[in-house]
């Protein structure tokens, strides 16, 4: 499951980098420094954690669950961003919601870094804890403001990097859904297979398959007869 969880973190990294290589240098640069400032400020937090701490936490389902309707909030918030970029609003309303949309930078990564300084403090013994947690904000105020830039480099064309945006954001809501149950994996006892409820379900699929082929086509033969 740690593994699973640090995966998920690492989406959540890519999709950040993705929102912000929609915005501007100075906005990007804003976000950057509130990351670094972030780490730095909550590093007295992280170095309070231990290492049965932090598994405790990825081993809680209930917290799991709790992150899992986070991280689809922002599933949510970063698919509506994505496709008010495409659809360009024109009322008023639209255009609010638009702006509020684009207003919003992304909070998951904020955990993600405290999970990150809290990791590293137990990986580098022997490191000064003020100077690791200085060091650490600088990287990732850079990393971020510079991944957010490279890919837009490398990526020019807006609608394409929409596209793998989106298709980040798919595999972020999956991954956090499936960290969210439990990992035992139990049997569940054997029972004879409903034939019967089968073979209706099958038919009311092949029914609904018929009519959706059929119905467009018979309305077009009509309209050209008339």
């Amino acid at each position: 499951m740690e593994l699973l969880v640090q995966i998920l973190m690492l989406f959540v990294v890519l999709a950040t980098a993705l929102r912000l290589s929609f915005s501007s240098r100075g906005y990007a640069l804003v976000y950057a420094l509130l990351l670094g400032g972030f780490v730095y400020l909550s590093s007295p937090y992280a170095i309070e954690q231990t290492k049965t701490g932090l598994a405790a936490y990825i081993a809680d389902r209930s917290l799991r669950e709790y992150a899992a309707i986070f991280i689809s909030l922002e599933v949510a918030l970063f698919v509506g961003y994505s496709f008010s970029r495409l659809e360009r609003p024109s009322s008023r309303r639209g255009q609010l919601l638009a702006l509020a949309l684009a207003a919003y930078p992304g909070l998951l990564l904020f955990p993600v870094l405290f999970y990150l300084q809290s990791t590293l403090l137990f990986a580098l013994p022997g490191v000064s804890f003020s100077l690791l947690a200085f060091l650490l904000a600088v990287a990732s105020a850079l990393a971020v403001y510079g991944l957010g830039r490279t890919l837009r480099w490398l990526v020019p064309e807006e609608e394409l990097r929409l596209e793998v945006f989106f298709l980040v954001q798919l595999f972020t809501f999956i991954l956090g859904i499936i960290a969210s149950v439990d990992e035992t994996v139990r049997t569940a006892p054997s029972s004879p297979i409903a034939w019967r409820g089968l073979a209706l379900s099958a038919g009311l699929a092949a029914l609904c398959f018929g009519l959706g082929y059929l119905i467009p086509r018979i309305k077009q033969s009509l309209r050209h007869k008339a």
